[in-house]
């Protein structure tokens, strides 16, 4: 009987530690996995943050290196396509150069004419002048006409006069401040304009283009004003006059007309209400006065 009860104990003790040695096995294969499920997150986040920072390593050693540059890669608006200014603006030059013909040759006349001596050789040598000034200002002003060019990009505006020193001018949107438009009598008959850019801290126009087509000058002038007014917010103001029509503008004067006059009218009935007190106050004084004059 003993010995039967001491088999039973060991087969016991037995399965009690079978049943504890599977179940801390359990529990250490259930800890390693909540490990590896807890390390594969941070894993991919570590390479998430690496990925990101690689790129941003690489340019700031792009952008800290002092590697040269070759001269082929130099950035150069000399290789942008310009356009030419209207074919009108040729004919109105051609038109201010005949003009400006006929009054020197009215003053050579009256050199010629006024002293009275009609000698050969002063009216030869007074001609070959005028002629000469006439070819050499026509030629000029001619050449010069055909050297203007323009092109309108994307983070500037380009201009090129000149034929014997070229100039070519660029002005950025950042620093365009205030674009107007000009026509004398000869571009309205031409249908021209001038366009008149003015940058910050510059009195005078930076860029001044002539011979520009009215409604295509009016487009530009509103497109540069609006891509000035993304670059720089001061500008906005005035993009947005611009873009206002002319009715709405007269609108809000004649508001404003209204409301002054109305202020005036105002003003006008106060000091007519002061004046009348001020006569009555006066008929009182001298009332008084007259009986106590009498006493």
């Amino acid at each position: 009987m003993s010995s039967n009860m001491d088999n039973k104990l060991e087969h016991e003790t037995h399965a009690e530690q079978k049943t504890e040695i599977e179940q801390s096995s359990h529990s250490a294969a259930a800890t390693s996995i909540k490990q590896k499920s807890t390390e594969q997150p941070n894993a991919s986040q570590d390479n998430a943050e690496m990925a990101i920072s690689a790129p941003l390593v690489k340019t700031h050693r792009e952008h800290t290196s002092h590697q040269p540059i070759a001269p082929e890669q130099w950035l150069s608006f000399d290789q942008v396509p310009l356009d030419p200014v209207h074919a009108n603006h040729y004919t109105q030059v051609n038109t201010e150069s005949l003009i400006f013909s006929c009054l020197l040759l009215v003053v050579a006349s009256l050199v010629l004419i006024l002293p009275g001596d009609f000698y050969p050789a002063k009216v030869l040598a007074v001609s070959l002048g005028a002629l000469l000034i006439i070819s050499v200002v026509s030629y000029v002003r001619y050449r010069h006409a055909k050297s203007l060019a323009y092109v309108v990009c994307e983070h500037e505006l380009i201009m090129q006069q000149g034929f014997w020193w070229v100039k070519r001018t660029s002005l950025p949107y950042s620093r365009l401040q205030h674009v107007s438009l000009s026509h004398g009598p000869l571009e309205r008959h031409f249908n021209l304009a001038t366009l008149k850019c003015f940058s910050a801290g510059s009195g005078s126009a930076e860029i001044e283009l002539p011979g520009i087509e009215q409604q295509t000058a009016e487009n530009l002038r509103q497109h540069l004003l609006a891509q000035a007014a993304k670059t720089n917010p001061s500008v906005a103001t005035e993009s947005k006059l611009a873009a206002e029509p002319v009715d709405q503008i007269n609108l809000e004067s004649s508001e404003v007309e209204q409301q002054i006059l109305k202020q005036t009218t105002r003003s006008s009935q106060v000091a007519a209400d002061n004046s009348t007190q001020d006569k009555a106050m006066n008929k009182q004084m001298t009332a008084q006065r007259g009986p106590a004059d009498d006493a």
